[in-house]
């Protein structure tokens, strides 16, 4: 099962009978909300931490609210570049899936138009002094009971969608956070008439939690002076993680020769930043006029 997708659908099927005139019959009448959709607490060493989640029905039949902890993670795509992803509770090195536990007893009932609160708290063992740690919660949204459908005297085919909306937990021992990292490789391609700008960056975290690497970029011509900027692709990062993350940006720029100036912040909250400086020229047969 992967995430992390707002929304997983469950299809319940009733009978399926292979003949012409099979009726399909899509029930629309299951939906679900929930908030906030992220915590992060920062607790002294062993300190235990407790949240809620606020569930919304907002669909036209009554649901029957259950859960499910996962650990996130960190995995290429086919194009290197880092997504975030789920694996067992308890499978990485900074996980807090199995600190998690509902102070209520899943399985309640949310009629349509109606709310209720679900919470929880995470207590982390007692040698547990430093770094950051992550889990997801998930609530899945079944139906209490499944109606009975509309006779059209055709064999019908139901399909029942079951929302699955995940929160983010993030635990944090406070005073032992280290949020460091190597910026491993950092490439460039100078605009041309044809081709954005792009910044293709290769980060690593060496730290002991959970980095998101944020930034900006400012284009300087040869006098000082501001003709372009922009705001970098995230990264998100946990500890030991390798990512990358590419940002393109199509602005004009006119004949001359140019300073790059790169700021990558590491975050949240940053308090440590990488800058780079890259110089380039645009030729006249490459210039784009400023738009």
């Amino acid at each position: 099962m992967r995430a992390p997708r707002s929304v997983l659908p469950i299809v319940l099927m009733g009978c399926v009978l292979a003949v012409a005139g099979l009726s399909t019959i899509v029930e629309a009448g299951m939906g679900m909300a929930v908030s906030p959709s992220r915590f992060r607490f920062k607790k002294t060493a062993g300190e235990t931490a407790s949240g809620k989640v606020l569930i919304q029905n907002k669909g036209t039949y009554t649901i029957r609210v259950t859960t499910e902890v996962t650990d996130m993670m960190n995995r290429k795509d086919e194009r290197g570049e880092s997504i975030r992803d789920e694996v067992p509770a308890g499978t990485t090195p900074y996980s807090c899936a199995k600190w998690i536990q509902l102070v209520e007893a899943e399985g309640m009932l949310i009629e349509p138009g109606e709310s209720a609160t679900l919470p929880f708290v995470v207590s982390p063992p007692p040698d547990v002094e430093s770094g950051g740690y992550a889990a997801y919660l998930f609530f899945f949204g079944g139906p209490a009971s499944i109606p009975e459908p509309t006779d059209t005297g055709l064999p019908a085919l139901r399909m029942i969608t079951v929302p699955r909306l995940g929160v983010t937990i993030m635990y944090e021992v406070e005073g032992a956070i280290s949020r460091t990292g190597e910026l491993v490789n950092l490439t460039f391609t100078a605009p041309t008439s044809t081709e954005p700008l792009r910044l293709r960056y290769e980060f690593k975290n060496t730290g002991n939690a959970d980095i998101i690497l944020d930034g900006s970029f400012h284009i300087l011509d040869a006098e000082g002076n501001l003709i372009g900027r922009g705001g970098l692709e995230s990264l998100k990062t946990f500890p030991g993680d390798e990512g990358v993350r590419e940002t393109q940006w199509k602005g004009g720029i006119p004949p001359g020769h140019y300073t790059l100036l790169v700021t990558f912040e590491l975050g949240p909250n940053a308090t440590e930043a990488i800058v780079r400086e890259l110089e380039f020229d645009v030729l006249e047969t490459d210039a784009v006029p400023p738009t």
